[in-house]
């Protein structure tokens, strides 16, 4: 899948303050040690999401590949290095290509804000969704295709010659109720819809609840397995990350 950086800060962690402080029994009114939970907050839904694979804080997200997956249908494209584009295929409009799938993690994906590469002369080209893109939203992870009957453009094979820009994770208000998202698609040939649940997993919610009364009640422990495997119990499997 390339390389992946968060690029912002969470807009507020699933847990809030005041529900860890009414799990430990802690008056509301005792504030001495509210940086210290809010601290071991973060660090449970860190490691929850390092367990899991999945952003439990939403926020946005980089994600870089050295060029666009290509297309690999032959025994001279599979040994074709980038940017030997000429001697690929074209694109079978018969089977849907997965070898040009790019995935985007963490899920679940929100919406992608910019997707750019460097072309061939060296320039900066931007690609619009439901014109130069597929985006599925249902697939965990996400899934990026070019159009039907098309191919990735051909992009100059230098470090980070493409560049994907996108919002990840659960819905920012834990107290709300569950939150879909529904992307209309407006080109042809695609799902007229997709539906996301982004309501924070209320067995992940209890998972980072756990951790961090463990942490704040055993100073200098480690992670005990029993909660490592709650988070476990919701990862994500991906056997084919998208190569570059």
């Amino acid at each position: 899948m390339g390389y992946l950086r968060q690029t912002s800060l969470p807009v507020q962690e699933p847990v809030p303050l005041a529900w860890m402080k009414n799990y430990l029994r802690l008056d509301s009114g005792f504030t001495q040690d509210d940086t210290l939970i809010s601290g071991l907050i973060t660090a449970a839904r860190e490691r929850g999401e390092k367990f899991t694979g999945r952003a439990l804080a939403q926020r946005t997200f980089r994600q870089v590949l050295d060029s666009f997956p290509y297309y690999t249908d032959t025994i001279q494209s599979q040994l074709a290095y980038p940017p030997s584009y000429y001697s690929l295929p074209r694109y079978s409009t018969t089977l849907w290509n997965y070898s040009q799938m790019i995935k985007l993690a963490p899920p679940p994906v929100v919406s992608i804000q910019q997707m750019r590469y460097v072309d061939t002369d060296g320039n900066p080209q931007t690609l619009t969704q439901d014109t130069d893109f597929v985006l599925d939203l249902i697939s965990e992870p996400a899934r990026i295709f070019p159009m039907p009957g098309q191919y990735w453009p051909p992009s100059l094979y230098v470090a980070n010659s493409l560049i994907i820009d996108f919002t990840a994770g659960y819905d920012p208000s834990p107290v709300a109720a569950p939150v879909t998202d529904t992307v209309t698609s407006n080109p042809p040939n695609e799902q007229p819809d997709q539906k996301v649940d982004l309501a924070v997993p209320r067995s992940l919610i209890h998972a980072i609840v756990m951790l961090t009364a463990f942490w704040y009640d055993h100073r200098g422990e480690a992670s005990p397995p029993e909660i490592d495997n709650m988070f476990l119990d919701n990862a994500v499997v991906d056997f084919q990350p998208t190569r570059g």
